[in-house]
């Protein structure tokens, strides 16, 4: 997989969530996408606000329309399904499995 934080920064956003009355509008998304620097695919978090994406990863705050963001990241790669979590799942998820994911997929790198 790519160095990049965007399990954990994505994760720690999410858990955040969990008792915001607006918890419903967050969701933790994990599948994979094509890096622009080699154009191969790579297991990728994000976050989904109805139609509009953020991502933390490294230190940064993207937020774009989700047509854009899946536009730029190859979304979805064929043959990957994308795994949507709400703030709860996610924060179970997490605890169950000791680590910021990903929990229901294998992706490439």
């Amino acid at each position: 997989m790519p160095n990049g934080d965007c399990y954990e920064a994505n994760g720690r956003f999410i858990t955040q969530k969990i008792n915001d009355p607006k918890e419903k509008f967050f969701k933790l998304c994990h599948g994979v996408g094509i890096l622009p620097r080699d154009g191969k695919p790579f297991g990728h978090a994000w976050i989904e606000m109805s139609q509009y994406v953020m991502d933390l990863s490294n230190g940064n705050k993207h937020v774009l329309s989700k047509k854009k963001y899946y536009e730029l990241g190859g979304i979805p790669v064929k043959g990957h399904k994308i795994y949507k979590y709400t703030p709860e799942q996610a924060g179970l998820k997490m605890v169950r499995n000791r680590h910021w994911g990903p929990w229901d997929s294998n992706p490439p790198r």
